[in-house]
């Protein structure tokens, strides 16, 4: 989930732009309907969708469009994301290819388009329970390794080595993780909209019970529902959720968009719902919270614009 936004769509060639990427290994697709590719279901056709079969593909097709200056936004599983309803007027370079798990002694190399689930899998397989604390968790590994996700007590930042990411000057970088500069929902990859390509990960640290963690999750948020994760960061010593709730905005609905009765910072698509109606009751639960609180929530979704 690394957006590079333009605030334009260029005037190219795009009979040459789309030669190049048709010369490269993957799947092109035109005015593909973004609500097939996020959690929450949401949002307009994208002009441009390719999806690159090996992680070589994803740096030349992100080369391609640094030459043309075309927009573009590298797509994981598609959590953590609200698209317009006006679609994105770039190319969507997904990576639900971009899959494969190396296990080797005491740690795992795996591509940025894994999902997290199917990682879990291969682990637990293995003996190893080290990561279950990302068990519940709908993303891909690029995504989460961008946005630091995991629990209070650890997060996926904790146990990375290293991670290959694209940088501005398009070549390919091995980052340690002090170099992450891992913070709380936050990294050095996310700020600097450096795209993942693998990272290897540490399988060391306290097992966590898989099981346990996900009958806490489903008891406690709506992983059944369509949803793109918490809405909002948590302030410093706080609950977004609780606040929400406080607030007394649980069940708040606008058109199709609801924020959930389960877990207040989830907003669930009741079907059919338009990215028009989620941004409304965001801007309802920002406002109604900081007039209890006098804190603004601060967004943990990323809203791209079309």
């Amino acid at each position: 989930m690394l957006p590079e936004k333009g605030t334009f769509l260029p005037r190219i060639d795009q009979s040459a732009f789309t030669k190049e990427l048709c010369a490269l290994r993957g799947n092109l697709r035109f005015e593909e309907p973004l609500v097939c590719h996020t959690t929450i279901g949401v949002g307009g056709k994208a002009a441009f969708f390719f999806s690159p079969e090996r992680p070589h593909a994803l740096v030349e097709t992100i080369r391609c469009c640094r030459r043309y200056g075309y927009p573009y936004l590298l797509l994981g599983a598609g959590s953590n994301l609200l698209f317009s309803d006006c679609g994105y007027p770039g190319l969507i370079i997904s990576t639900e290819q971009l899959r494969g798990i190396t296990l080797a002694e005491g740690s795992v190399q795996v591509f940025a388009g894994e999902p997290l689930p199917a990682l879990l899998n291969t682990v637990n397989r293995a003996g190893i329970r080290s990561l279950n604390f990302l068990a519940g968790i709908p993303g891909s590994l690029g995504g989460a390794i961008a946005m630091n996700t995991g629990i209070p007590q650890r997060t996926i930042g904790d146990t990375i080595e290293e991670v290959a990411v694209l940088n501005p000057h398009g070549e390919v970088m091995v980052l340690k993780a002090k170099d992450c500069g891992f913070s709380y929902r936050q990294s050095r990859i996310l700020e600097q909209r450096l795209p993942v390509l693998w990272a290897r990960l540490r399988l060391d640290g306290r097992p966590y019970d898989r099981g346990e963690i996900l009958t806490h999750r489903r008891a406690s948020q709506p992983l059944s529902a369509l949803s793109a994760g918490c809405v909002f960061k948590n302030p410093r010593g706080l609950s977004a959720g609780r606040m929400i709730d406080k607030a007394g905005l649980k069940g708040l609905s606008v058109g199709m968009a609801k924020v959930s009765e389960k877990h207040a910072n989830f907003i669930v698509n009741l079907g059919g719902a338009r990215c028009a109606e989620i941004r409304k009751l965001i801007d309802i639960v920002r406002q109604k919270v900081y007039k209890s609180f006098r804190i603004l929530l601060e967004l943990e979704i990323e809203v791209i614009d079309g």
